[in-house]
């Protein structure tokens, strides 16, 4: 009598100490029936190959998902190359590796991608336009695998906030500790997206043969509202005695330009993957409580 083997499959995820890579191990105990490595910069650089292949050739595995990002989108009006370096000549290694293994590559992008002028939201097929040097280095990776000889998905993902990292929820709380006001901008409209969902939705069908019928998926939480709704929400829940003033984006003075409207359809995820995405408001509460277990 001999024994089935079990297949299993196995995913490196790149940035692991980065917001999304916490999120993607936050769960991954959930996965039993995945083997999941998780590489921080100094296992795996994505801009040395060298240091990609050093780790496959002792962990191989099937498919890559790549947290490895800059998302410092004010900052890197002033830092071009090392913006570009990570998020189109990193993908661009990435992609290059997984062609040469036969690897799937899983990748992540931003609502930045677009330049904001919308009314409705934007469908995986919107013409993209960045207005800033953070959503052009974006637009530049998701350009490379577009034409990537590799099963390759890129999920564009909007306002990512978790318990982990730094993010929008994070600082709120932060300030609201030692400010009676703080300003916020109101006239900025967008989808939040909770990491947790997204990290859990995305091992849960990515060994699935549909996972990459499409290349380019938009994901985010459902319901649009401003930075500002937002902040009011995270205090509210908290009970914190602090005053959320709006604040125009024209008069926030941010290094880098803000679409105004970068709401995302996610209609096609949602279709696809069977998903019920949860409300922001409901993925804030189940934040905002992960958090306290931390």
């Amino acid at each position: 009598m001999t024994l089935k083997t079990i297949y299993m499959p196995s995913y490196l995820v790149t940035g692991a100490e980065g917001q999304l890579g916490q999120c993607f191990r936050s769960v991954s105990e959930e996965f039993p029936n995945h083997q999941i490595f998780f590489a921080n910069r100094k296992l795996v650089d994505i801009n040395i190959p060298e240091t990609i292949k050093k780790f496959y050739n002792t962990h191989p595995f099937n498919g890559i998902i790549n947290c490895a990002a800059y998302t410092k989108v004010d900052q890197a009006e002033k830092e071009y190359s090392k913006v570009n370096q990570i998020n189109s000549k990193g993908v661009e290694n990435l992609k290059m590796f997984a062609e040469e293994k036969k690897l799937s590559l899983v990748h992540f992008s931003t609502d930045y991608v677009f330049d904001g002028t919308n009314s409705i939201p934007y469908q995986e097929d919107s013409k993209p336009k960045p207005i800033n040097i953070y959503g052009e280095s974006k637009y530049k990776g998701e350009q490379l695998l577009k034409h990537a000889n590799c099963l390759n998905a890129t999920f564009r993902i909007s306002w990512l906030f978790s318990p982990f990292g730094n993010n929008f929820v994070k600082t709120i709380l932060k300030l609201s500790q030692n400010n009676d006001t703080i300003k916020v901008v109101n006239n900025q409209w967008g989808r939040p997206t909770y990491g947790i969902d997204l990290a859990r939705t995305i091992l849960t069908h990515i060994s699935e043969p549909y996972f990459f019928d499409y290349q380019c998926y938009h994901y985010a939480s459902q319901g649009a509202t401003t930075w500002f709704d937002f902040a009011i929400r995270i205090i509210s829940l908290k009970n914190r005695v602090c005053e959320i003033k709006p604040c125009s984006i024209e008069k926030y003075h941010a290094v880098a330009k803000r679409p105004l409207y970068s709401v995302l359809d996610t209609e096609r995820i949602e279709k696809h993957f069977s998903l019920d995405l949860s409300s922001w408001q409901i993925a804030l509460e189940n934040n905002l409580y992960r958090m306290q277990s931390l």
